[in-house]
């Protein structure tokens, strides 16, 4: 590398753009009348992220507060993967946002502490004995001695240099408290590095009821030249594809540490597919319709019901980047209290841009339909991805904002699904189950679903031209026209 951050190594002249034609590219097979019933079934689905009726988010609050109840009801047991507790702070409604105001997941009672990777620096010769103690080690001091936390983290992490500490339940006052406590130690100790560890989703869990439908298969894209091997790492719920026939997904790598378990929530296990359950599995697909010979991994560290620590979304974006990925894929996101990036993605982020600083990062932007930003997608070095309707118009429940850096289709995208009873809610309110089978295919709308479009074709692009991640995506919007708040608008796969 050179010192202006680019590469040392020639590379080929850059074509001006993209230079493929979606439609002949990415085909919609389907008939007049497949459309018209996937239609129904996107624009439900797109409804159910909308805002409507006095009070929009009155079921979406009262599920999370049962989601919390059931996971609280497992402390008891003695479980080998226990669920992540969370607390919600939710802000006030903010001028021309929507009605719902922000929902913040922060996992109970922890906090984390920023300390020198790999250990703390050795003692220069001569130095005193009584030397003041560095930063960490007084922000530690605050923490275990006066506001009496306990550590439960390693001194010093080797993938993630952050340590978690936990509040003594007798202390425990909810998220406000944290935040305060996190405060006193910044006003106490200039320069410690201290947070939450906030709890992020998958998209669609902290609005309504998205549920994914049944949908007749995709077509392969269309062949292209390979001049270039890429990676892209999907962080989700992992994959589960191993009842499958229909050669979809075969390729990506099952094992005990990422396999999607589909059916975990409530405890005992009812029968049905999670909330979230399928998620990676869907993703992946929409990176293998878009990118069918870039190989792909898939990491689990979201749960079924679509929640996962960022400190552990954190230290799975370092690995990937570590088991060689190219370009990483985080449909997945939180708000923070204060707008401004949680310490687990920047301190993340550094690791990942100072030793392998040729990796894009792509995120979702949210469902939200707000411009609060979303983290990862909003932060310096990742692209975060707004989500179109199939006529390239914004979709009213996407994140936006001057952080999205570029949209895609989002509404009734078709991509791989898992096997499995989903219930969701017809026309009527009434709720119906579905049976989707070994093979399964589904159609789903989100963000969540916009952003593996952009990862996937800018893994195509490498590919094809033989070029970094970077210089790929800077083909991909290159002459696309610009949507204020979403960013240049990209057409990949049809959507509905």
């Amino acid at each position: 590398m050179t010192t202006d951050d680019t590469s040392s190594t020639p590379e080929p002249v850059r074509p001006p753009a993209a230079g493929r034609d979606p439609e002949q590219d990415y085909p919609d097979p389907r008939t007049d009348v497949q459309r018209q019933d996937d239609g129904g079934i996107a624009a439900a689905q797109s409804a159910a992220l909308t805002d409507t009726g006095e009070d929009p988010h009155g079921r979406i609050n009262a599920m999370i507060d049962n989601i919390r109840a059931n996971r609280l009801a497992t402390l008891d047991l003695e479980l080998a993967d226990p669920p992540i507790q969370f607390d919600v702070f939710r802000r006030p409604d903010r001028p021309g946002q929507p009605d719902q105001g922000d929902v913040i997941l922060v996992a109970r009672r922890e906090l984390l502490l920023r300390v020198p990777a790999g250990g703390p620096p050795d003692v220069a010769p001569g130095a005193a004995a009584d030397e003041a103690p560095a930063v960490w080690q007084r922000a530690h001091s605050l923490l275990v001695d006066e506001l009496e936390y306990t550590q439960t983290s390693e001194d010093f992490p080797g993938v993630l240099p952050l340590r978690k500490y936990e509040v003594a339940a007798e202390r425990d006052r909810g998220v406000e408290q944290l935040v305060q406590d996190r405060d006193r130690i910044r006003a106490a100790v200039p320069g410690a590095e201290v947070d939450l560890n906030y709890v992020v989703t998958a998209g669609h869990l902290v609005k309504a009821d998205d549920y994914p439908r049944g949908a007749e298969a995709a077509h392969r894209g269309r062949r292209y030249p390979v001049n270039r091997e890429v990676t892209v790492a999907v962080i989700d719920t992992g994959i589960n594809h191993h009842d499958r026939t229909d050669g979809w997904l075969t390729g990506i790598p099952e094992t005990p540490g990422n396999v999607d378990p589909l059916d975990v929530f409530p405890v005992p296990r009812d029968g049905l597919l999670d909330l979230s359950a399928g998620h990676g599995t869907f993703v992946a697909g929409v990176v293998e319709q878009v990118a069918p010979a870039a190989a792909i991994v898939v990491y689990r560290e979201v749960d079924t019901e679509g929640m996962g620590e960022t400190y552990d979304i954190a230290r799975a974006i370092i690995r990937a980047a570590e088991d060689g990925a190219d370009i990483i894929n985080a449909s997945l996101g939180t708000m923070t209290v204060d707008d401004l990036p949680p310490l687990t993605f920047t301190t993340a982020l550094e690791t990942v841009q100072a030793d392998h600083p040729d990796v894009l990062i792509v995120a979702s932007a949210g469902n939200m339909g707000q411009e609060t930003p979303m983290f990862p997608a909003a932060m310096k070095g990742v692209v975060g991805v707004g989500a179109l309707s199939a006529k390239l118009t914004p979709a009213s429940w996407s994140n936006h904002g001057f952080w999205v850096n570029c949209s895609a289709v989002g509404i009734g995208i078709i991509s791989t699904f898992v096997e499995g009873y989903e219930p969701h809610n017809d026309a009527k309110g009434k709720v119906v189950t579905e049976l989707f089978g070994p093979d399964a295919w589904a159609i789903w709308s989100g963000t969540s679903f916009s952003a593996p479009q952009i990862a996937g074709q800018v893994a195509k692009l490498c590919q094809m031209h033989n070029v970094r991640p970077a210089v790929a995506l800077g083909q991909l919007l290159a002459g696309k026209p610009i949507l204020p708040g979403y960013g240049s608008v990209v057409r990949i796969l049809p959507g509905t």
